[in-house]
């Protein structure tokens, strides 16, 4: 019996895997080939998101089949403007569909005869149309975030009555359209099980499923020996997504002056893409910003202690998956851990206010063997639940299954 073909279709190119949106596309890139399906990926790259064609191993290309077409996905606001005032839909899912990438699709299409077709985004779902015109595929839709509970989590931390005002306009326009999506869908797998709950509440009969992203394929994590620096703490991620940059800038204003008075000689360390230019030019005794690093994964493990200040957002934050995986002490919001299997007090440290950052982080300052058992326990559970051999089968059992 021949296997079956899975077209991937990515929004931005899934490798290198510079952040959690791309390690967990590449990570299901990978598990589609490990089971043994015969893979097609399709992706979509932009200025923000660019193809690294150097990056790119003549495996990875044997393996992917890859194909992509360039599209402009960056915000403009006129475009922005335009939309709020004279159209009802969502912007997020206009600005995604391109009349080139739609004839590249079209043409993938009339070439292949695919079992399943794998969304990777919601806001791909305008393709539907030509994907249904031309083949007979199953469509998946992997979800990686609900996207309207972030906006919606975002409108709750917003003081400004202006910017609330737009934000309401916002997630109202993506929660009617998302939910519509849904529906279009034949089947639906996302990285939580609230992420799936929620969809449920909303109508999908549809399969679904829980895949989480697990740990990122390409990296041999074992090989890292770095000694931490004990104490230290550090954030790594994205520093051009508002979620993160809102969380930073709280711990920032709230948490830090207390910290840096409790243990002076304390060090915060901020890693990620993109900082904003008020973050490069931050002077703040003992905050060192680091900016986008070469490794990841060698950069966490020379620290020690990961707090997640994280108040918006959906899904599943996959550094912290990681941070996990290299004896991290975590300690987070319960919007920061959601969906990632925890447990308060044994493998993190749930913190949901000033208090509670302080008091956590110092606890794990003051006592050092505490720390080293959060470490232990925090790499024996990503261990357990987020191993590429556990997420195989779990993807297998879910495509093979009715």
């Amino acid at each position: 019996m021949p296997a079956l073909k899975i077209l991937q279709f990515c929004n931005k190119p899934p490798y290198p895997a510079i952040d959690g949106g791309c390690i967990g596309m590449n990570n299901l890139s990978h598990i589609i080939h490990d089971v043994g399906f015969d893979l097609q990926v399709f992706s979509l790259e932009s200025d923000k998101h660019p193809l690294d064609i150097q990056a790119l191993t003549s495996e990875y290309l044997q393996m992917t089949q890859l194909e992509t077409a360039k599209v402009f996905l960056e915000v403009k606001p006129l475009s922005a403007f335009l939309n709020l005032v004279f159209s009802r839909r969502s912007y997020n899912f206009t600005r995604f569909f391109n009349k080139k990438a739609a004839q590249k699709l079209c043409l993938i299409l009339k070439q292949n005869s695919f079992d399943w077709i794998v969304l990777e985004s919601v806001f791909l779902k305008d393709y539907l149309p030509i994907i249904r015109k031309y083949s007979q595929a199953k469509v998946l839709l992997r979800a990686p975030n609900v996207e309207f509970v972030i906006w919606q989590r975002m409108l709750q931390q917003e003081k400004n009555p202006i910017k609330g005002f737009y934000l309401n306009v916002l997630q109202k326009r993506l929660q009617k359209e998302e939910r519509a999506a849904w529906k279009q869908f034949d089947a639906i797998l996302t990285v939580t099980q609230r992420d799936l709950d929620l969809i449920k509440t909303f109508g999908f009969k549809g399969k679904t499923g829980v895949l989480p992203t697990g740990l990122d394929v390409t990296k041999n994590l074992k090989k890292i020996i770095v000694q931490p620096q004990f104490p230290s703490i550090f954030h790594i991620g994205a520093l051009d997504w508002r979620p993160n940059i809102e969380g930073l800038q709280w711990f920032l204003a709230e948490v830090w002056p207390e910290l840096q008075g409790l243990f002076p000689n304390l060090n915060f360390y901020i890693a990620g893409r993109r900082p904003p230019q008020w973050l490069l030019d931050l002077d703040v005794p003992g905050v060192k910003i680091v900016g986008e690093v070469a490794d990841a994964a060698e950069f966490m493990t020379s620290k020690a202690i990961m707090p997640v200040p994280l108040f918006s957002g959906s899904g599943l934050r996959v550094k912290i998956i990681e941070a996990m995986s290299l004896s991290k002490a975590i300690v987070s919001t319960s919007v920061g851990i959601e969906g990632i299997v925890h447990e308060d007090g044994t493998n993190v440290l749930l913190a949901e206010s000033k208090a509670d950052f302080i008091r956590q982080i110092s606890r794990l300052i003051q006592d050092e063997p505490f720390y080293h058992r959060m470490c232990q326990e925090a790499a024996a559970s990503a261990r357990i639940h987020y191993a590429h051999d556990i997420l195989c089968n779990r993807f297998e059992t879910f495509i093979l299954s009715k």
